[in-house]
């Protein structure tokens, strides 16, 4: 009888521990379905609070660009500032009047802790070519600061000594003859990054991948003309022209998407490629900057090509008055030197 008791009392003792651990078992499902509910998205929060704070990318705004002469005739106008992001010892061998010099990475810490950015009428950034100044003015531009303008061609178009090492420099036609005027599909619509900050809300998403983007090097992020017509099948090539004058003639294999318009959610944002490098041109390499800013925030491996079609176009640009680079452009404007000890 004592046998038997002990039986029912351990039959009773494994019922109940069966019963708690599908108890808990049913908890712990429940704990991970509700996390995986909770989980965010955080491509399509960032993606929707950009476009429902200006949608800068797709807009009028951009390139937010200030000419050089503009620059020039506000230097003892307290509403502008002028800051410049070039190495500190270019800076120092010659710089505009009252330029402050402040790295790219340091931009946002600049901004906040250094200047009240809303003082000012414009803030120019300066670099050299113009093109990695207007990859931080997006970046800022996206972050909310309105006010912040890219210096036209750069240094490039301050003074002469300038120039003959930057823009001059790299301008060609050497590959006008292997343009093609195919009209290329664009791909069906697909999926989209994964972008993981730890973050939940949009600013903050941005915020985050703001400082990733500054601190990556411009350089790193530009791709040679060079490059890109011996290898045109490794990237996935965006002609960032107008409809009628990509038929004209364009990279072989380039996409045309329609400036200012094509990249939002609702129109072609979704037809980039998650698993390619992309390479947006434009005339000049500024406004395709200002797509790799907003292209590379939203985790895409985007690119721009360098000095864009005045790289491998120039004289056709020229011709057809097409925004070409030439000595015109290349203002007499003296320059501050600062001079170093010696150690």
């Amino acid at each position: 009888m004592k046998n038997l008791s002990s039986y029912f009392i351990s039959l009773l003792l494994i019922s109940s521990l069966s019963f708690i651990g599908c108890r808990e078992n049913k908890t712990k499902i429940k704990e991970t379905a509700a996390t995986e509910k909770t989980a965010v998205d955080e491509y399509q929060v960032l993606v929707d609070y950009l476009e429902q704070n200006g949608d800068f990318i797709n807009s009028s705004a951009v390139p937010a660009m200030i000419n050089t002469a503009e620059v020039h005739d506000s230097l003892n106008n307290k509403n502008y500032k002028i800051i410049d992001i070039r190495k500190p010892d270019d800076f120092q061998k010659g710089h505009i009047e009252n330029a402050v010099n402040v790295p790219s990475k340091d931009m946002i810490t600049y901004f906040e802790n250094e200047m009240d950015p809303s003082s000012f009428h414009k803030i120019a950034i300066v670099c050299y070519s113009g093109q990695s100044a207007s990859f931080v003015t997006g970046i800022m531009r996206l972050l909310g600061y309105d006010n912040v303008y890219a210096m036209k061609y750069g240094m490039s178009s301050w003074n002469k000594d300038l120039a003959s090492t930057i823009w001059s420099k790299h301008i060609s036609s050497d590959f006008e003859s292997q343009l093609e005027t195919t009209d290329n599909p664009k791909p069906a619509k697909g999926g989209h990054p994964i972008i993981k900050t730890g973050k939940t809300h949009g600013y903050d998403i941005l915020a985050a991948r703001a400082q990733i983007a500054l601190n990556t090097p411009y350089k790193s992020l530009l791709v040679k003309a060079q490059e890109l017509f011996e290898n045109p099948t490794h990237y996935f090539t965006i002609n960032y022209w107008p409809k009628e004058k990509y038929d004209q003639g364009h990279v072989p294999g380039a996409y045309q998407y329609t400036p200012k318009k094509s990249l939002s959610s609702q129109t072609e944002l979704y037809t980039l490629p998650i698993d390619k490098k992309i390479v947006t041109y434009c005339y000049t390499g500024q406004h395709a900057a200002f797509v790799t800013a907003y292209l590379n925030i939203l985790g895409y491996d985007a690119t721009a090509l360098a000095y864009g079609a005045n790289s491998f176009m120039n004289a056709t640009l020229k011709q057809k008055k097409w925004h070409a680079f030439s000595p015109k452009k290349i203002e007499g404007y003296p320059v501050v030197k600062e001079l170093v000890e010696a150690e």
